[in-house]
């Protein structure tokens, strides 16, 4: 008897249904016990254990990072490799403020649901377990390690305030900028000192003194991570961490980099401090919308009952994905958990263990399942996303 489409589509939703509270017992589980950037040791732990009891061939700790995993279960023959990603590590001070939680455990359903069926599908089944997007960039050194080298395509969604096939991303760098001085009594002998503290305010001046003549797409933001140690003390040492993003990696890289560092430098200059300047997290790139694949996510999204917009506008935010989307398709969407909550803030973190947050986890799972399913069963859905973007 032929397999049809719908056949396997009725398959991986009837085995989402059936995972159903494992699936939000985990999401429960994880939004209970946060772990920040390549702290993720509980929450890898048991996606790993819950993969290897379906059969999963599971490398737990990739490369030079301890909390990835890859997870993969072969086809009946050869054919595509097709990665699902999950994300599961958390923010500083707010938990699950992100929802990586549910993104985590829409991944995980997808590959259980999908399991099942392999052994009719030709290729491979993967899934990847990618710490650190929050400010770390695991993608990225997962990429560089070789996790993906196989890949020829991967999916990912992520919660939000909305329905979306996607949206453009920005590319981002992140450096602590660190300066010294001179330590003296700030009032019996402020002229011997060299003030780190004043080297910084400066540096904030010099970007505000820049943004008028920058494009609109450009962000930058940035926080004292150290001003002193004392009042009575001229601050000998005195730091920011800065995050300079754009729309356009090129732009990013040939005009604000450089820029930033004039800024900086300059603030050293004028104070006679010293400077040094350090990268905090891999650079993420801009993200690539794949049409091809968020088509696909359109259909079954808007199969499942949700209303789902073309690529959005709203947010600029980064992501590590964004240097997968470079180098493969790549789908990074997003399924609404709240209509008004937005990432990185109590309210999202509330929404992200809701009832609204758990529907998403499954129709997540549903969503990622199904197209998994018919990338391995349809070569020429993988061959159309690969062409889009001269990948072929």
């Amino acid at each position: 008897m032929t397999v049809t489409t719908a056949d396997i589509i009725n398959r991986v939703d009837a085995n989402v249904d059936a995972d159903k509270d494992t699936l939000l017992g985990l999401s429960h589980q994880l939004h209970d016990h946060p772990e920040i950037r390549y702290e993720e040791v509980q929450a890898s732990q048991w996606l790993c254990d819950t993969l290897r009891a379906r059969g999963f061939e599971v490398t737990q700790g990739f490369g030079s990072l301890p909390t990835a995993f890859v997870a993969k279960m072969p086809g009946k023959g050869d054919g595509a490799n097709v990665a699902v990603m999950c994300e599961y590590d958390a923010l500083e001070g707010l938990g699950h403020a992100c929802g990586h939680n549910v993104i985590a455990t829409m991944g995980l359903g997808a590959g259980l649901a999908v399991a099942p069926l392999m052994k009719e599908l030709p290729g491979n089944l993967y899934v990847l377990g990618t710490p650190a997007e929050e400010g770390g960039g695991g993608k990225v050194t997962m990429l560089e390690e070789g996790a993906f080298a196989d890949i020829d395509a991967a999916m990912m969604i992520h919660p939000s305030f909305y329905n979306s096939i996607g949206k453009p991303s920005l590319a981002r760098v992140a450096w602590r900028v660190s300066y010294e001085g001179v330590p003296a009594h700030a009032a019996g002998a402020p002229h011997l000192g060299v003030n780190a503290l004043d080297a910084v305010r400066l540096a904030f001046n010099g970007m505000d003194a820049m943004r008028q003549q920058v494009t609109p797409d450009t962000r930058y933001h940035a926080i004292i991570d150290h001003g002193g140690d004392a009042a009575n003390i001229i601050p000998k040492d005195a730091s920011l961490k800065v995050y300079i993003r754009a729309a356009d990696k090129n732009y990013l890289y040939d005009v604000l980099v450089p820029r930033m560092r004039n800024i900086f430098e300059g603030a050293a200059l004028m104070t006679g401090c010293k400077v040094d300047i350090t990268e905090i997290a891999r650079p993420y790139e801009n993200i690539i919308v794949n049409h091809a694949l968020a088509e696909r996510f359109k259909t079954h999204a808007e199969r499942l009952g949700r209303t789902v917009a073309d690529v959005s506008g709203a947010g600029t935010g980064s992501t590590d994905a964004g240097n997968v989307s470079q180098v493969l398709p790549t789908l990074h969407a997003y399924l609404q958990i709240d209509d008004s909550a937005r990432p990185h803030t109590s309210e999202f973190a509330t929404a992200a263990k809701s009832g609204r947050g758990d529907q998403t986890v499954v129709d997540g799972a549903k969503i990622l399942g199904s197209m998994a399913a018919e990338l391995l069963s349809q070569p020429d859905l993988v061959n159309q996303a690969k062409r889009e973007q001269g990948f072929d």
